[in-house]
């Protein structure tokens, strides 16, 4: 960009000077007058119509943003295979099992027909609906009767009544008087936080020993991996850090995949009233009375068996 920037001498002197160095000589009667800009101004570029845009408007938490009908179909595609490899072999119950199977069907024909192609004027709110968990008075027997229909035959079973007896071991171990024996390793589940660390949280029902009240209690148990004693042949890697009945106090089962409207005052992300490492059917006592699953924004954790 020219801008005029002598030290004396007016515009029009300017434009003179410059006239007679590109021409030579020319007079003052035959020369068009030179158009000048006033010094720091800019020459206005002239509009240029945009291309259209073939993007879905996307409306999420933080405003609107855009997403090519391309890369939809792909996350689609994408999600649609995994849902089409996942089966019912990690549920519970056979309401679990049927509940997983609605589940799937819904979202895969969603999914597969998102990937074939989107209208483009679609608005996809992803506004969060919040829930929670309710606070129950359960006893063993509640309990059980909601694990009756499981199959036998499902992963990891041996793994969970070990912690369950581990659990009930330490528990027994610090008490004179009292003590139970198991009845029924009910279910459980074992994640990592995001530093690492990894954490099992039980339930099972016990029966009292040598007494004459034959009710059954309600456990809740957290254990915890330590590494290191996993290269020992002799040595239990997992520490019970936490055992007690849950029948006798209000229990919440686990916030995991639950937009949890938290009210109370909270440390970052961390929230001490409920876990949200567990689902809903693991029952819990009030949250600090464990140490694992507090991160509220569910991202750190993800199952390890």
């Amino acid at each position: 960009m020219e801008t005029e920037g002598g030290s004396s001498g007016s515009p029009s002197s300017g434009s003179s000077a410059k006239s007679s160095g590109s021409s030579g000589s020319s007079s003052s009667g035959s020369a068009a007058p030179a158009r000048t800009r006033k010094p720091g101004t800019w020459r206005r570029l002239p509009r240029v119509p945009r291309a259209p845009t073939h993007a879905i408007k996307e409306r999420g938490e933080m405003g609107i943003w855009f997403i090519t009908p391309e890369e939809l179909q792909r996350q689609a595609r994408e999600r649609a295979n995994e849902l089409e490899k996942m089966d019912d072999s990690g549920c519970d119950t056979e309401e679990a099992k049927i509940a997983f199977r609605a589940f799937k069907e819904e979202h895969l024909r969603l999914d597969r027909w998102i990937a074939k192609g989107w209208p483009e004027h679609i608005v996809v709110n992803r506004t969060k609906h919040f829930s929670d968990t309710q606070e129950e008075y359960l006893t063993a027997e509640d309990m059980e009767a909601r694990f009756a229909h499981r199959d036998p035959t499902l992963l990891h079973v041996e793994q969970l009544e070990h912690f369950a007896h581990l659990a009930l071991t330490h528990y027994n171990a610090r008490r004179t008087e009292h003590k139970f024996d198991i009845a029924q390793a009910l279910t459980s589940n074992c994640f990592s936080e995001a530093c690492g660390t990894t954490y099992a949280h039980v339930n099972f029902t016990a029966t009292p020993r040598n007494s004459d009240d034959p009710t059954k209690r309600l456990f809740f148990a957290e254990l915890m991996l330590v590494p290191e004693l996993q290269l020992q042949e002799d040595k239990e890697p997992m520490r019970v850090l936490h055992v007690s009945t849950i029948d006798d106090v209000p229990c919440f089962g686990g916030c995991h995949e639950i937009y949890r409207k938290i009210n109370h005052r909270m440390r970052g992300d961390m929230d001490y009233e409920r876990c949200h490492a567990c689902h809903s059917i693991l029952k819990h006592p009030k949250g600090d009375l464990f140490i694992g699953g507090h991160d509220s924004t569910r991202m750190p954790y993800y199952s390890a068996t």
